[in-house]
């Protein structure tokens, strides 16, 4: 895969980070130079879960490019829905919002919201191998993921509204022609 395809892949795994976030400084605003370390921290740990989850496919995959296409295609679907019916959840209802100014709930927030990003980590070990596609896509996810975090942390600070639904509707269709693109057309 290219690396703007990486980019756009970035772009959807950062939404629900971004929207999460977002809901957290908007109850509990912190420094923008603590938001920082919080934007950094969420970023390492996030792309550290798409690498191992990419390194522990990478073992089980079966090397039959029909069966690790659909384990693929599987797994993006699951991501996709994970991400579909949270969009679609009524106004009235809030989202939990965390305390972003203790470090250990920082650690746990980023490990939570990495669920999606270990299991497209999981699908595209299927696909592609670590070894080839590491830099490819951890430089990318890195730098995106903080700047997006970061950016969800001042629009709460600032009580900025964002269109959450809208965002991750976006988010979805990306991960789908992704993953319809990597299990019928190849790599």
């Amino acid at each position: 895969m290219s690396v703007l395809e990486y980019i756009i892949l970035s772009f959807a795994l950062s939404v629900p980070v971004m929207v999460t976030l977002r809901g957290c400084a908007l109850k509990n605003p912190i420094r923008l130079t603590r938001g920082l370390g919080v934007s950094f921290l969420i970023a390492l740990e996030q792309t550290l879960l798409f690498l191992a989850g990419m390194w522990v496919s990478n073992m089980l995959r079966f090397d039959i490019p029909d069966y690790d296409n659909l384990f693929f295609l599987g797994l993006m679907v699951v991501v996709a829905l994970r991400l579909f019916f949270p969009a679609f959840r009524k106004k009235d209802k809030e989202r939990v919002p965390y305390d972003i100014s203790r470090w250990g709930t920082v650690g746990l927030l980023g490990v939570a919201t990495g669920v999606n990003t270990l299991f497209i980590g999981l699908a595209f070990g299927f696909l592609f191998s670590i070894s080839e596609e590491m830099w490819k896509v951890a430089v990318p996810l890195m730098v995106i993921l903080f700047l997006l975090c970061y950016l969800a942390i001042m629009m709460g600070r600032r009580k900025k509204q964002m269109r959450e639904r809208r965002w991750q509707l976006i988010a979805v269709l990306f991960l789908l022609v992704f993953a319809i693109k990597g299990a019928f057309f190849g790599n």
